[in-house]
């Protein structure tokens, strides 16, 4: 067990500490956005237009990401990703059930909007989840429950016809004022940060929206502070949600997904 714990340990293992994943049913976008007190938050992403999102994150498998972007574009619907991934036959290696470091949070465009997350028995410090339509917040190594639970409730709050990116960022920013990643002081919360949404009609490695504020000094600037900065001059040069994208019919989550 020395060896796991010197894994859980390692500060590379750990790009994002507390992130949200949601879509829109009524613009058919897809998006996250997350923070950590480690440099490049944003690998843990994987957007999928069209379709939905995944995050991997805490002891990073990059693996599971891709797999678990393969199901959404296939028609997965999120409780398909997470049965997939978080199991020991899908990650395991020797005698070490390394699934038990990982947390995944997905959502996905369905007829009435899905949302799954899964967080690992051995994850660092506060970990958790939790869910509403079409969006899940999760993190790891945080100050409290607060950061995920007020994390929700923000993206919840922000009322129609607000974007699908300012629900993101409003719920990520409250999660900063609950103290995010414990590994960082209480006011600057995070090294890194990164706001991601992509369009029906986007390419998956173009979305629309891709902002990151990364490799902040300790006891420097609050990333998800430059963040907001940047999406409000974003903003002024993007005043509508996907322009000229047509809206795509819905995945059918009803009784099955068309993964097989």
């Amino acid at each position: 067990m020395a060896f796991v714990a010197g894994l859980c340990l390692a500060p590379a293992t750990a790009p994002a500490t507390w992130s949200i994943v949601a879509v829109d049913p009524e613009t058919h976008e897809v998006g996250a956005a997350g923070a950590s007190c480690i440099g490049g938050a944003a690998v843990i992403a994987a957007l999928v237009p069209g379709r939905g999102v995944i995050v991997a994150q805490a002891f990073v498998n990059f693996a599971g990401r891709r797999v678990g972007a393969q199901m959404l574009a296939q028609g997965a619907n999120p409780q398909e990703v997470i049965a997939r991934l978080a199991t020991a036959r899908f990650d395991w290696l020797g005698f070490l059930p390394f699934y038990q470091l990982r947390q995944y949070g997905v959502a996905a465009l369905a007829r009435d909007g899905q949302a799954a997350a899964f967080t690992g028995s051995w994850t660092r410090g506060y970990q958790g989840d939790a869910q509403d339509r079409g969006v899940s917040a999760q993190g790891n190594t945080l100050r409290s429950e607060l950061v995920v639970t007020d994390t929700l409730r923000a993206f919840q709050a922000v009322q129609a016809p607000g974007r699908l990116a300012d629900r993101l960022l409003a719920g990520l920013e409250a999660g900063a004022a609950q103290g995010g990643d414990v590994r960082c002081s209480a006011e600057q919360t995070a090294l890194s940060a990164f706001l991601m949404v992509a369009c029906p009609c986007d390419a998956a490695t173009q979305p629309s929206l891709h902002l990151v504020t990364e490799d902040q000094v300790n006891g420097g600037a609050n990333p998800v502070t430059l963040l907001r900065s940047q999406y409000n001059e974003w903003q002024r040069t993007h005043p509508a949600a996907c322009p000229g994208c047509p809206v795509l019919q819905s995945p059918d989550a009803g009784s099955g997904s068309a993964y097989q």
